[in-house]
């Protein structure tokens, strides 16, 4: 399916007045659900601990991996890094232009290529998902350990989503990881969706592990995690 780019949409439509709605979202294991398009312009006071806690460690040169509307990157620029703001969705890269991030980048992370290397790589808002499926994670990794310097980081935002299964009486998948789900997008009547995952710690941590990283948590509630990789 091609990618309609409602995200995108959504986001150019509210930094430029243009009739903004909300997102509803769902995934193969859970129910739609409202997400505000004004949330994904929050300020840092309004982040969530664990994404304020990311930028408090952030360190050197950065690279922000969907970074979306870029509200982390502008944060991050606020205290003096420098940040390149990397995202697939051309809204995206158009609102970033306009709300003041330096250097957006439209791209995908795996054709994305750049002699430039970094001490922070930042993968918020379930940033693990990007893999697509949880066995991908290995080649990602490798990815984004060729964008590292030595001696850097790699900050990921994960989730567990097994307690769904039980809220919702639903049967654990026989031959699929549990978190590899189909997510769905609907904005302003139309609708696009494409694999996704969420990654518990254990499952994350193996993966992490065959590609040389080891996995520290950084923080652990609530069924979400940052997660810190390094060699």
């Amino acid at each position: 399916m091609q990618r309609k780019d409602l995200f995108g949409k959504a986001l150019f439509d509210f930094i430029t007045g243009n009739r903004p709605e909300n997102i509803i979202t769902w995934t193969t294991v859970s129910p739609p659900e409202i997400l505000r398009t004004s949330y994904l312009f929050r300020s840092f006071d309004e982040m969530p601990e664990h994404e304020r806690l990311s930028i408090e460690m952030s360190k050197g040169r950065i690279l922000d991996v969907g970074a979306g509307s870029g509200v982390h990157a502008l944060e991050l620029q606020k205290r003096g890094y420098e940040v390149i703001a990397l995202d697939i969705s051309p809204g995206a890269f158009e609102t970033m232009k306009k709300s003041g991030v330096k250097k957006p980048v439209l791209s995908d992370i795996y054709s994305w290529s750049s002699e430039e290397k970094f001490d922070t790589i930042l993968l918020l808002m379930n940033g693990a998902g990007m893999a697509g499926k949880a066995e991908y994670l290995p080649v990602f990794l490798k990815k984004l350990e060729s964008l590292l310097h030595p001696g850097g980081k790699i900050m990921v935002h994960t989730s567990d989503i097994s307690y769904l299964y039980d809220a919702y009486q639903l049967k654990f998948p026989q031959n699929e990881y549990y978190g590899n789900v189909m997510f769905y997008i609907k904005y302003k009547g139309e609708c696009e969706y494409f694999p996704w995952t969420y990654v518990d710690l254990n499952t994350f941590s193996y993966f992490a592990a065959q590609t040389g990283f080891t996995t520290n948590v950084l923080y652990n509630r609530d069924n979400d995690m940052l997660l810190q990789l390094s060699k």
